[in-house]
């Protein structure tokens, strides 16, 4: 799964890595995206940046990290969603119709993983790209509106099966597209469910290393550069509670910020 990600990268980097590739991605954009700070710890329910197509142009945009279906009629009684498993994202209801129309990606610099020990503790990692580039995770998004007219736009991130040493940290990985299969992942007005659905099906091992992470970056309210610093294994240290993602409100709303 993914339940813990970075974003240490400017949208200058991004907006220059992405634009090798995708025509017509917008460059001006609000501070919202342009003077987004460095984040070491996003957690559900949090805004996260994503790429989706719009028209004839590619457009940044801020979202709150865990999906909720159009369709859905109250928040409240519908389970957060921030992963949805790529073996059977054409099968769910909640992912169908994002599958076709709704696909976006979803920026990274690295993930976290916690690795279970043999004495039942875990351990957290933090993943990256072995050539530093920033990570592109397929993703989903929907805009729902409530009864009042207010909405929310809202994304999740697509796993798949760990491949190769990576199954040692945990059995899902975030599908992490190169340069070329985002694009092909995004234009959904050429690309189908279909052709969407194999070309994740298909994806090989991205080249990533890892290293072990202090228990910190279990609570969403430490945020720094400290989070990703090596630790080491054979030093146990004292667990730290991992909170659980904020409660909705009452009233059926969503926030964003």
């Amino acid at each position: 799964m993914c339940g813990r990600f970075t974003y240490l990268f400017t949208w200058a980097e991004i907006h220059e890595q992405l634009s090798a590739f995708l025509d017509n991605l917008r460059e001006d954009v609000g501070p919202e995206i342009t003077e987004q700070p460095r984040r070491y710890n996003i957690a559900p329910t949090q805004p996260i940046l994503t790429i989706r197509r719009e028209g004839g142009a590619y457009q940044p945009q801020l979202m709150r990290w865990g999906l909720v279906p159009e369709w859905v009629k109250n928040p409240q009684e519908f389970p957060l969603i921030i992963n949805a498993r790529a073996e059977t994202m054409g099968e769910k209801a909640s992912f169908r119709s994002a599958l076709k129309n709704r696909r976006c990606i979803v920026p990274a610099s690295g993930y976290y993983e916690w690795r279970k020990n043999p004495d039942g503790s875990k351990t957290p990692h933090y993943i990256t790209l072995k050539d530093g580039k920033p990570m592109l995770f397929a993703g989903f998004h929907s805009t729902w509106m409530g009864p009042d007219g207010e909405e929310i736009d809202t994304a999740a991130i697509v796993t798949v099966p760990a491949q190769g040493e990576m199954q040692s940290l945990h059995d899902r990985t975030p599908a992490i597209l190169d340069d070329r299969q985002a694009a092909t992942w995004l234009d959904t007005a050429n690309v189908g469910s279909a052709t969407a659905n194999g070309l994740i099906a298909k994806l090989k091992i991205a080249e990533t290393s890892f290293h072990a992470v202090a228990s910190r970056v279990g609570s969403v309210r430490n945020d720094d550069e400290g989070l990703i610093v090596p630790v080491y294994e054979d030093k146990p240290e004292k667990p730290e509670k991992t909170e659980s993602a904020p409660k909705k409100k009452a009233s059926g709303q969503l926030d964003l910020f």
